[in-house]
């Protein structure tokens, strides 16, 4: 079903970000329309995505975008999915307080989940501080909304909640409170004060239990272990962070006892950490030019018991500091991981501890609409990139052979590199320069056109390089005009991208295009599939999580091997 505007506005973000991205089968019970659903499905499209709703407008709807829906009573014991075992995540969206026998009906569906299944529910708190008010002044809280909805049967706190799981045999791994008009509560705890001192309460405890709207609470059968990860980075703009830390950072996050931090300025180190005996710093390309330029990092984290991982994806020939130190950055710390095979076979030499991670985004953009691909009209390609004049200048001038031809027909967004736009032979209003931005403004910007234009001379820091623009442009429904260095690893020429290796290929695309703008369409729509396929977090959530816990089982090991490779490390860290 197309996605009306505003369709995911009414989707709980906490509980679309504790759902587990590595989830194979989830079945949301109380699932209305499919919202909640459907986001998720835009971060891992190959997930069995099931619901149960009792309204047939919703259940309806729900169908279009959910994989199977039932319509009928959850609470009915017969009302299920045959044979359905081992679901990854159990849901329930403000739908506890719906049911007669929230208790009965939770046992039963408890028992349909994997041994390392969660249960993930969100549960509103009769205990907020708008419900006190009202009953302090002999009012009943409304009716046809919010915590006493005409349609509540059940009430809970967060006390009850945790009664609730227990009663199940489940370990709870978190509770989040959901608090909204957070200054109100405060002014009304302020203004209980002196009875809550009379009654013997604590006022912040009091706070605690009356500021949240709902809350959010995980569970399974076991306590997965903690693992807390670090991020840092110090590299300019903010926004090269995003793909390599961040994103990867937001999946890990679903999974139960992981929690993660960001830092992008001075490394700051949380001191209740050190009760965590599963710690990974990931640190995105730093330079150590000598062991003692890694004395006030380096040794600190080997001794608070991190393991320490360097994210690096570029060529490390192209950084002299790193060839001047003989690589010293990559034998200083436990583990490598990288962007591309290229790169990991460039740094093996220094560290046998590579793994390499392929860019990918952790969501899929919603479809866009049938109006923004209108390409009658003509077609708009998009060129954002870093350094890379090199690259487009042999192929400039054949580009504006192909732009003279129709100027009515081509436009051209350009981010950044201002000697392209220059260079471009189109009337100024068909072309557009802006600078260097942040991702969100370049992913807009990026998904307002119809071509992405990704030239790459052969190389040898060319060839090191990912194929995250193609990723990039190709979640977007752009198609993909690419050279074949790089990209002919990932893409196939004709189904998922346009590939050439010289001038005359390059011009072919564009002229079949101009042609058919159709086909630019179909190619865009193909590049997404692939992405969906191949190219998100959730394909890789499972490995990072496996490969961090092993690196934190092996971590004196590792340790040991970097006193091997850098003896004078071993003195800064006794």
């Amino acid at each position: 079903m197309p996605f009306a505007d505003g369709y995911f506005r009414n989707v709980n973000p906490d509980l679309l970000s504790r759902i587990p991205q590595s989830a194979r089968t989830i079945l949301e019970i109380g699932c209305g329309a499919g919202a909640l659903g459907a986001a998720y499905k835009l971060k891992n499209p190959s997930v069995r995505y099931l619901g149960i709703e009792t309204m047939p407008g919703p259940a309806a709807l729900a169908r279009e975008v959910l994989d199977d829906v039932i319509c009928g009573d959850v609470e009915d014991p017969a009302c299920g999915f045959a044979d359905l075992v081992d679901v990854d995540c159990l849901v329930y969206g403000d739908v506890l307080e719906h049911l007669k026998d929230p208790w009965g009906c939770l046992a039963r569906h408890v028992s349909l989940l994997a041994e390392d299944g969660v249960l993930l529910a969100c549960i509103p708190n009769v205990q907020h501080w708008s419900v006190i008010a009202h009953l302090l002044t002999g009012e009943w809280p409304l009716q046809d909304q919010g915590i006493f909805d005409r349609t509540h049967l059940r009430w809970f706190t967060k006390s009850s909640i945790e009664k609730l799981i227990r009663d199940l045999d489940l370990s709870i791994h978190n509770i989040h409170s959901r608090v909204f008009a957070e200054e109100k509560c405060k002014t009304f705890v302020t203004q209980l004060l002196p009875g809550l001192q009379n009654l013997g309460l604590d006022a912040q405890a009091a706070f605690n239990g009356m500021a949240p709207l709902q809350y959010v609470v995980s569970a399974g059968q076991h306590n997965w272990p903690q693992l807390h990860l670090h991020g840092h980075s110090e590299l300019n703009p903010q926004a090269m962070a995003e793909v390599r830390v961040l994103q990867p950072f937001r999946a890990l996050a679903t999974l139960p006892g992981v929690q993660c931090l960001f830092t992008n300025s001075a490394i700051k180190l949380q001191e209740q950490n050190h009760l965590i005996e599963r710690k990974v710093f990931i640190w995105q390309r730093p330079l150590f030019a000598t062991v003692e330029s890694a004395a006030q990092s380096i040794p600190v984290l080997i001794q608070r018991g991190y393991i320490v991982v360097i994210d690096w994806d570029d060529d490390p020939g192209f950084w002299s500091p790193l060839a001047d130190a003989d690589y010293l950055t990559f034998k200083l710390v436990h583990a490598i991981q990288v962007s591309t095979p290229e790169i990991a076979d460039a740094v093996r030499p220094y560290n046998p501890n590579v793994q390499v991670f392929t860019n990918a985004l952790d969501a899929l953009p919603v479809p866009r609409s049938a109006e923004s691909h209108n390409q009658s009209r003509g077609l708009k390609i998009f060129f954002g990139a870093l350094n890379r004049e090199d690259d487009w200048n042999p192929l400039i001038d054949g580009l504006n052979e192909v732009l003279r031809e129709n100027p009515d027909f081509w436009s051209v967004a350009v981010i950044h590199d201002r000697k392209f736009y220059d260079a471009l032979d189109l009337p100024d209003h068909q072309k557009s320069f802006q600078k260097l931005c942040s991702y969100r403004d370049y992913i807009d910007e990026l998904s307002q056109c119809d071509i992405c234009f990704m030239p790459l001379a052969d190389t040898r820091f060319n060839r090191m390089k990912s194929d995250l623009k193609a990723v990039e442009a190709g979640a977007h429904g752009l198609a993909l005009l690419a050279s074949c260095v790089v990209y002919q690893q990932s893409l196939v020429d004709g189904v998922t991208g346009a590939l050439f290796d010289d001038v005359d290929g390059m011009q072919r695309h564009l002229r079949a295009w101009q042609q058919d703008p159709s086909e630019v369409r179909r190619l865009g729509e193909r590049a997404r599939a692939w992405v969906g396929a191949s190219r998100l977090t959730s394909h890789q959530v499972s490995e990072r999580y496996r490969w961090y816990q092993d690196l934190c089982s092996r971590r004196q090991q590792l340790t040991d091997q970097i006193f091997e490779r850098v003896p004078d490390l071993a003195l800064l860290c006794s």
